[in-house]
């Protein structure tokens, strides 16, 4: 029986026939480059293109490495996703690549060297690719979340590399795009170490953002007020 991977990826796609291959790809350089065992879960969220038989291709071309396909038959989202994930996971460390190819092998580099400095990796991002407006949204996201956590985190929604089992048995199926900030408002709170290191990003190579869709500013608020109770706990 193989041992098992140093590190679980989880890689959710909606739509990203294009893309996932060259996600697939940027995991597989660079854990090679650092001698890291790995392996890929690669959430298919109810896309409606061939975002499966891209994953499926991918899998025949490199046999050896570990690429698991989980499908959804309806779309759940990021966070259910990203939480069913590291149940999944075989590996001591957990972080997620999202399928639309936004981080080049540069950035995943730089955030597995730091790997076993501290409890949890935070990446943050060279913002000097992003628009204005992307710019201007992320500042103010990370600012509300530190003025209500007592932190100074640079960025709460990239790549975290965490140890895998301080994911276990928590939940953030409501949570959307903040999950991540909800996960490290609790972890923090519970004195979990981190450290933070620069990445750049890539611009994806096909499709549009979602980024500005309003049930994600609706979702985002939701997260806020979740963060306040982890940090305060119910206001009286």
């Amino acid at each position: 029986m193989s041992s098992d991977p140093k590190v679980s990826f989880v890689v959710p796609c909606y739509n990203e026939e294009k893309n996932v291959a060259a996600t697939l790809e940027t995991i597989r350089s660079a854990c090679g480059n650092l001698g890291l065992s790995y392996e890929a879960i690669v959430v298919d969220d109810g896309s409606r293109d061939g975002t499966g038989a891209a994953v499926e291709r991918y899998r025949s071309q490199h046999p050896d490495e570990s690429v698991i396909l989980v499908k959804n038959e309806i779309n759940r989202g990021l966070s259910y996703n990203y939480f069913k994930g590291a149940e999944i996971g075989r590996g001591e460390y957990y972080m997620a690549v999202f399928g639309d190819h936004s981080e080049p092998v540069e950035a995943l580099l730089a955030i597995l060297r730091k790997m076993g400095q501290a409890d949890i990796v935070i990446p943050y991002i060279d913002h000097s690719k992003r628009s204005f407006a992307r710019w201007m949204i992320s500042k103010a996201f990370s600012n509300l979340i530190n003025c209500i956590i007592v932190q100074r985190v640079r960025y709460f929604n990239g790549p975290v590399l965490h140890k895998r089992a301080d994911l276990l048995g928590r939940s953030g199926r409501n949570a959307g795009f903040g999950c991540q900030a909800e996960l490290l408002a609790q972890l923090l709170k519970d004195e979990r170490t981190y450290v933070e290191v620069l990445i750049p990003f890539n611009n994806r190579i096909s499709g549009g953002s979602s980024a500005f869709r309003f049930s994600n500013f609706v979702a985002v608020s939701g997260s806020l007020w979740r963060i306040f109770k982890i940090r305060w706990g119910h206001p009286t």
